[in-house]
């Protein structure tokens, strides 16, 4: 009973400090790329790749779409989170559209004062890119 009490209570305060505004702005979308070059990260180092395509990603409400080399991997967000100057978007087991049994996690977050983002796919890339607001 008192570690139900305790977790409805943790629960609760939670939900107090996190303004319902706070979840990212309806109809809102952005184009991220990353067109100058990307970072991979590997044993605990990371260094600019030698060579790269373009990664394309379009973020909304709705869905995450992250589109690297020859493949996109799409799904809805698994959460939108907006915090000051941070729009952060969080795509967690998104499909590839031709493998599907092919899962990535990514997260993108936008500083929406410069519209420079960092894009994270789970032991992949961890990369900047810039952005647009469409």
């Amino acid at each position: 009973m008192r570690i139900a009490t305790q977790s409805a209570l943790l629960s609760l305060s939670l939900a107090a400090t996190v303004p319902a505004a706070a979840f990212g702005e309806e109809g809102e979308t952005w184009n991220c790329r990353n067109v100058d070059f990307e970072i991979s990260c590997a044993d605990g180092t990371c260094a600019s790749a030698e060579s790269h395509t373009p990664m394309d990603i379009h973020l909304s409400q709705d869905e995450v779409s992250w589109c690297a080399y020859s493949g996109c991997w799409t799904g809805a967000p698994s959460a939108v989170v907006s915090s000051g100057p941070f729009e952060t978007y969080f795509g967690l087991a998104l499909t590839n559209s031709a493998a599907p049994d092919d899962v990535a996690n990514v997260t993108v977050v936008i500083d929406k004062s410069t519209n420079a983002a960092t894009v994270a796919a789970a032991g992949q890339y961890a990369t900047p890119a810039t952005c647009e607001l469409n």
